[in-house]
């Protein structure tokens, strides 16, 4: 990636001899072209933070570290000055501060910034000590200045803890301004994980992962990259070498058994857990839906029967063994329905009855679990407005919509997902939770063939830098959702890594060693860094 030259700390930001933006980079963020328009109506501003906008310099902030490359600049987002974190050389740096005086409750940190992008670290942080830590992680924004949020920041003891941090190579830098407090008691917490569910596979055929050179445990490595959920998609009898599709799978993977004993690593690394109930001894989604090979004969009260025992008793050995899943999916990208042909959207009414079937044998092991309706294509307002309205109408119980969000299958940025978000969560007065994403890091798989996301949709950086910056859009979109109802995300496939030997199916390829969070030699990517440094 070529890099920005940086601003001089002689002339300033905005020295008319730097050429790095055009006047239109350089409008206040509230000029009717700024960026932050577009965003949701922030809530009532309760408390400015002392010298957030740094119109009287850094008097209100301690700078550790390198503190040269934290200066003043010209060209504020609305005051004249801004804080300005760069340097020609490598450098770290840490601002902070204790605000006092506060109202004790939840608070949003809102605040603006452009940013060259590719520092290593570059966050905000707030809370009252470290176990209250919230941080939020900037993306690139050279040419505009944007709002963002740490969410759900608690204060106590009418303080709190402030900190802007960032670890850079030279020539990398960013603009902050106009820090705010503000009031929501809204309590967040971003979820940020993905699915696990090929682990034992990769494990059995001597897949290793890697952190810092090192080789460490697939889980621990994510848990302490940020990792606080882990999905679990669930087989009836995967592995059958006696029915199809069961056989296209291996013996003892994703089976009740394996699942049980990858829940029960993740956590007792304090992970939560998403379960999702494919119904099917392979994959499921919209294409297909095929009916476990024990219930291909059941009439249709059979089959409901047979759904709850499955899902009731499952759910009884989690809970047994102190894993009972925080949230679970009823089906896998459902759009078309599931368990065809009983349960084909074109036949709604017995496709409802099937979902409160899987709602009511959850809530009867676990009251807390919230349950998921999971679809594909986030953005599409038709589709939701129909499917959610169907489900509305007949009366079908659920807690969450689930949605996979892929740019290459949607074709549209993190912006416009979340836009999509706002509108969908306050028609149907739902949190969303998007179940899928994944961005390819290289063009193509180790054999030089195209993978499953054969492109990145509107995002053209096939990069590991390109796939960890957009996660932290990504993220930044999804904490702007409004009323917080976006409430964190899902990564697939982040652990399936190129291993001689394993395959989508038998005998087949790894159609998603390009878009993992790992190298293709198991390798840890600095993608890592955007799940880290936000909660």
């Amino acid at each position: 990636m070529k890099k920005l030259k940086p601003f001089s700390i002689r002339t300033l930001v905005f020295s008319t001899a730097i050429a790095l933006f055009s006047a239109a980079a350089m409008l206040s963020c509230s000029d009717k072209n700024a960026e932050p328009l577009t965003d949701p109506v922030p809530p009532v501003v309760l408390a400015q933070v002392p010298g957030g906008g740094f119109e009287d310099g850094l008097t209100a902030w301690t700078v550790s570290g390198d503190a040269q490359s934290a200066t003043i600049a010209d060209g504020g987002c609305e005051g004249a000055k801004a804080l300005y974190i760069g340097s020609d050389s490598p450098y770290g740096v840490k601002l902070s501060q204790t605000v006092t005086n506060l109202e004790d409750g939840v608070y949003d940190l809102e605040f603006y910034y452009r940013s060259s992008g590719g520092q290593k670290v570059l966050y905000l942080s707030a809370g009252t000590g470290t176990d209250n830590e919230r941080m939020t992680s900037l993306q690139p924004s050279a040419n505009a200045w944007t709002r963002s949020y740490v969410r759900g920041v608690k204060v106590q003891g009418g303080k709190c803890d402030l900190s802007i941090s960032a670890q850079a190579d030279g020539g990398q830098w960013c603009l902050i301004d106009n820090l705010k407090l503000e009031k929501s008691d809204r309590e967040y917490t971003l979820l940020k994980g993905g699915d696990i569910s090929e682990l034992t596979y990769v494990e059995q055929n001597g897949g290793k992962y890697y952190l810092d050179g090192k080789q460490q445990d697939c889980i621990d490595i994510l848990k302490q990259q940020g990792f606080n959920i882990v999905r679990l998609r669930l087989y009836n009898d995967p592995g059958n070498p006696d029915y199809t599709p069961s056989n296209r799978l291996p013996a003892g993977i994703q089976t009740p058994d394996d699942i049980l004993r990858l829940a029960k690593r993740a956590k007792e690394a304090g992970m939560q857990i998403q379960l999702t109930f494919h119904y099917s001894d392979y994959w499921t989604n919209g294409e297909t839906q095929t009916k476990p090979h024990e219930w291909e004969d059941l009439d249709f009260a059979q089959l409901k029967q047979h759904l709850y025992d499955f899902t009731f008793d499952f759910m009884n050995r989690m809970k047994a063994q102190g894993t009972t899943p925080e949230y679970v999916a009823i089906g896998n990208e459902t759009q078309s329905g599931m368990l065809y042909p009983d349960g084909s959207y074109e036949n709604f009414a017995q496709l409802a009855e099937l979902y409160n079937t899987g709602y009511d044998a959850v809530k009867a092991v676990s009251a807390d679990s919230k349950v998921i309706i999971h679809l594909n294509a986030a953005g599409s307002r038709d589709q939701y407005n129909w499917y959610f309205g169907e489900l509305r109408d007949r009366g079908v119980k659920y807690d969450i919509i689930g949605a996979s969000y892929y740019p290459f299958w949607t074709n549209i940025d993190a912006k416009t997902m979340r836009e999509w978000a706002d509108y969908t969560a306050a028609k149907f007065n739902k949190d969303i939770l998007i179940m899928e994403t994944g961005y390819s890091w290289n063009r193509t798989l180790p054999d030089g063939s195209p993978g499953q996301l054969a492109n990145n949709g509107p995002y053209t950086d096939f990069s590991p830098l390109g796939q960890k910056n957009f996660m932290l859009e990504l993220i930044n979109e999804i904490k702007k959702a409004k009323d917080c109802r976006i409430i964190g995300f899902l990564y697939w496939d982040p652990i399936f890594i190129n291993t001689p030997g394993i395959g989508w199916e038998l005998g087949g390829k790894n159609y998603v060693s390009n878009t993992t969070l790992f190298d293709f030699n198991g390798n840890a990517l600095e993608v890592f860094d955007a799940f880290k440094y936000n909660n």
